[in-house]
């Protein structure tokens, strides 16, 4: 692979900026938990009426379906390993075939060695109609952002309105300006108009083409770059402020209304079949701590679909997003403890430090890190000396309930599974 040379180097170095990308700190301060649901249940009703376009061309040309593009993104949402850190990512990597390695060409005529080499300059679509907002040039290539408008609004936390949100496109090609520079000639009658002429002023429709992909150009990087879209969603503009991608940033998969299948591997959506998705807790992965009280409850937690075998086939989209646990001792409540990904319940996300070395004397998720990251199965941990904290007296019997829950909680059906763990009472 190539290094970039001075004049592309050069340019990346130089940061192009139009459009309205001032960050809105003073919303994203008024962003808790409470007004997260919010957000979420105006989405959710949003994408009911006005279903979404997958953002990524398929393999073979074309809108791809819902069903085809979420099995082939990549990382999706949550907890994950970056170089020598932990994050919540706040995206889905969408692309194929990651350890498919390859050659492509840039525009300057660099020849490069990428992963996923055929996402390379796939057309990139507007999920929803939406206006475009920013274009920017950084180290990671284009980013391009579209302001959507919702029918309901979401509430901040002090019961102020707000009726729009914002999808984020990055790693697209320098091609990309060179399509825009067309749309914006077409848009404005003028000859010489460019895709500055857009920002502010063009709505792109569900489904019309925005750029292509690109790959990231970092040539720090010791990995391969891989070609492919890093599509985001967000309820301000701006997405790259550390604090607002570790507390505010939204699950893309919200935007993707679940599809119904039966064999998750060899659905026919024509066909009418109904959802077979549920949460698998293995009963004979919980392990109980051992008389001394040490250790741990430990639940291993998969989720997906039966085959038509009644195999567990496990389905990255319908990921494992919420707990809620309940202790019960002596035949009463003692202890509550949530965990949720989309609010951030249950994590310390006030640093990237204190993500590295998480809480593990409370409940928490040990999830597989890394290039799969999306996880669709973990490991949940309920450490004993979380009990012995809240004053569980083990001479007594009790009990564990545990809520499992998708971001589609509470909106559709299937989408959340209970199971109750008991705990009989041991010698002092």
């Amino acid at each position: 692979m190539h290094a970039l040379n001075v004049k592309r180097l050069a340019t990346y170095l130089v940061l192009v900026f139009t459009g309205i990308i001032a960050c809105n700190n003073a919303v994203a301060q008024k962003i808790n938990a409470d007004s997260l649901a919010s957000i979420v249940r105006a989405l959710q009703t949003q994408v009911k009426e006005h279903p979404s376009v997958f953002p990524l061309e398929s393999f073979d040309g074309g809108i791809q379906s819902i069903e085809q593009g979420l099995r082939v993104n990549y990382f999706g949402y949550g907890e994950r390993r970056y170089t020598h850190r932990f994050d919540f990512h706040p995206a889905m990597d969408v692309g194929y075939f990651p350890t498919e390695i390859g050659n492509v060409t840039d525009e300057q005529g660099e020849t490069w060695q990428v992963r996923a080499p055929q996402s390379y300059l796939k057309k990139v679509y507007a999920i929803q109609k939406g206006e475009l907002v920013s274009l920017r040039l950084i180290a990671s290539g284009y980013k391009l952002i579209l302001k959507h408008s919702l029918e309901n609004p979401y509430y901040d936390n002090d019961g102020k309105a707000y009726d729009h949100y914002f999808t984020c496109y990055r790693h697209l090609d320098s091609r990309s300006i060179a399509y825009l520079d067309g749309v914006a000639r077409e848009f404005t009658g003028r000859p010489d108009a460019t895709y500055t002429d857009l920002v502010g002023e063009y709505v792109f429709e569900a489904g019309e083409q925005l750029a292509v992909v690109g790959f990231p150009p970092d040539e720090k990087s010791v990995e391969i770059p891989r070609a492919h879209l890093d599509f985001s969603l967000n309820m301000f503009a701006d997405p790259d402020k550390g604090i607002n991608i570790r507390n505010y940033a939204l699950n893309p998969l919200l935007l993707f209304p679940p599809f119904e299948y039966a064999n998750p591997l060899e659905h026919d959506i024509s066909a009418g079949q109904v959802p077979a998705y549920t949460f698998f807790v293995k009963e004979s992965g919980v392990v109980t701590p051992g008389k001394d009280k040490s250790g741990g409850f430990h639940l291993y937690i998969a989720s997906g679909g039966k085959t038509a075998d009644g195999e567990l086939a496990r389905i990255r989209y319908f990921v494992l997003n919420g707990l809620d646990i309940v202790v019960n001792n002596g035949g009463k409540q003692l202890a509550a403890f949530v965990i949720d990904r989309q609010r951030k319940l249950g994590y310390d996300t006030k640093s990237y430090d204190s993500m590295d070395n998480p809480n593990r004397s409370v409940p928490h998720m040990i999830a597989p890190l890394g290039e799969q990251g999306d996880v669709y199965k973990v490991t949940v941990v309920l450490p004993a000396a979380w009990f012995e904290d809240n004053g569980y007296d083990w001479s007594k019997p009790g009990s564990v309930e545990i809520g499992i829950s998708s971001i589609w909680s509470g909106y559709l059906e299937g989408h959340a599974s209970s199971l109750t763990i008991p705990i009989p009472a041991t010698d002092k």
